[in-house]
C-alpha cells in the first residue's frame, strides 16, 4: 500500500500560527481524501485539542498511548483517537509521554490510511528530529516581520530545502515574500493574511476558513505530494 504524505508544520517564531495552519491543512486533506490525522508534537503547546475545541471529546491522548510489539493497525489508531470533523487528533496531555520512537511508529501507521499533519515545536529535540526525518515535506510559517524572520533563520537551518517551503503571514513593501525566501533559503508556498477562524469561541471551525487560506492549504498539500513522488526513486535505489 502506498503511504500518504506526512507533512510537518512549524513556526519560525512564537505565535506564527503554525498550529492553526496544521489543523487547516488536516481539515483540507480530509476533505480531499475522506480522512486525515493531526499529530501534536509540541509538548508545551497547550494541547491541539484545546485549539480545535475538542478537548472534551472521548479518545486517547499521548498520555494514554501504550505501544506493544508488532504492526500497528491504522484503523485501530483512527478509532481510538478523538475526532474533529473528519480528522483523527492525537493531542499532548502529558509532555513526558511524547517520545521519538512512538512518534515514528504512530505516524508511519497513520500514513498507511490517510495524510498525516504534524504540529512541530520550533526548538530542537529528539522528537523534532525524528519527526523531520519521517516527514515527506515541511512547512515553516513566519510573519513578514524582521524579528520573526531573524528568529526563523535558526529553524530554517534544520530543514531540508529540497522538501520544505514557507508560508508567509502578512506582507510589506520593505519585507516582501521573495526577500524572506532569499533570507531563509526556502521557496514560498503561499501568503496568508489574518484569518479569524482560529480565534473563534469553541475552537477552530474549518467551515469558516477563508477561501484564500484554503487555496494556500491546497498549494501546500500539492507540494507535499510532489516531494513524496520525487523521493520515491531515491528510496527505490
Amino acid at each position: 500500500m502506498t503511504a500518504h504524505p506526512r507533512i510537518g508544520v512549524l513556526g519560525g517564531c512564537g505565535g506564527a500560527g503554525a498550529s492553526v495552519l496544521a489543523a487547516i491543512l488536516a481539515a483540507r486533506a480530509a476533505t480531499e481524501t475522506g480522512a486525515a490525522f493531526l499529530i501534536d508534537c509540541d509538548p508545551v503547546g497547550g494541547g491541539l485539542d484545546v485549539l480545535l475545541g475538542c478537548e472534551r471529546a472521548t479518545g486517547s491522548r499521548w498520555g494514554q498511548v501504550r505501544l506493544r510489539g508488532g504492526s500497528l493497525d491504522p484503523a485501530v489508531l483512527r478509532d481510538c483517537l478523538p475526532r474533529w470533523h473528519q480528522v483523527s487528533v492525537l493531542a499532548v496531555d502529558d509532555p513526558d509521554a511524547l517520545g521519538p520512537e512512538a512518534l515514528v511508529r504512530i505516524t508511519a501507521a497513520a500514513a498507511r490510511a490517510a495524510p498525516v499533519l504534524l504540529d512541530l515545536a520550533r526548538w530542537p529535540s529528539p522528537v523534532r528530529t525524528a519527526a523531520l526525518d519521517s516527514c515527506d515535506s515541511t512547512v515553516l510559517v513566519t510573519p513578514a516581520e524582521v524579528r520573526a524572520v531573524t528568529a526563523g533563520t535558526a529553524v530554517a537551518g534544520a530543514l531540508d530545502p529540497s522538501r520544505s517551503g514557507l508560508v508567509v503571514r502578512g506582507s510589506t513593501a520593505a519585507l516582501p515574500p521573495d526577500r524572506i525566501a532569499a533570507l531563509l533559503g526556502l521557496p514560498v508556498l503561499g501568503e496568508l493574511g489574518y484569518d479569524p477562524a482560529g480565534r473563534r469561541p469553541g475552537g477552530l471551525d474549518p467551515r469558516r476558513v477563508r477561501r484564500r487560506t484554503n487555496q494556500v492549504a491546497e498549494a501546500v498539500l500539492r507540494h507535499a505530494r510532489t516531494a513524496q513522488e520525487a523521493a520515491r526513486p531515491e528510496q527505490a535505489a
